[in-house]
């Protein structure tokens, strides 16, 4: 069944909006690290952290899955963050070719350190949108997320 111009027209407005918004939130995070001074620790690692902030001990997929990095691109930010002792990389003990990552005390720490930041750029976002509307944009997103995933 063919879509019409319009129907075509919004959903290309939607995804760019979704890329739009994606890059924004990314720029306001990496301008508040550099305005808290943090030198050490970049947008990536933040996201890292914070996959962790919420599960303390995640395997290195999950992670990749949630930070939307390959495996490969993920491994230099995790030893970046065990250098930095904020995680340690272990073998998960049913399948030894999968690394679980936990936070170190530091690295939990660190949240309270970032919980600031994080509100204040959560605030920023929000800005006056209603609640409501909110959580109808965050079911529409993850329905469309659902609607990506690859079926046989």
């Amino acid at each position: 069944m063919k879509r019409n111009q319009k129907e075509d027209d919004a959903i290309v407005e939607f995804v760019d909006a979704v890329v739009t918004v994606r890059q924004a939130i990314k720029q306001l995070a990496q301008q508040k690290i550099k305005d808290l001074h943090d030198r050490e620790i970049t947008y990536e690692m933040l996201q890292v952290l914070i996959v962790l902030w919420k599960k303390h001990q995640v395997n290195q997929q999950e992670i990749a899955n949630r930070v939307q990095k390959n495996k490969a691109s993920l491994t230099p930010l995790i030893d970046s963050l065990v250098k930095k002792k904020l995680i340690i990389r272990s073998e998960d003990p049913g399948d030894r070719r999968n690394k679980i990552i936990s936070l170190t005390r530091t690295g939990q720490q660190y949240k309270k350190k970032f919980a600031p930041m994080m509100t204040e750029l959560y605030a920023l976002i929000k800005g006056n949108i209603p609640d409501e509307i909110l959580q109808q944009t965050t079911t529409i997103l993850l329905t469309a997320s659902k609607n990506t995933i690859v079926r046989n």
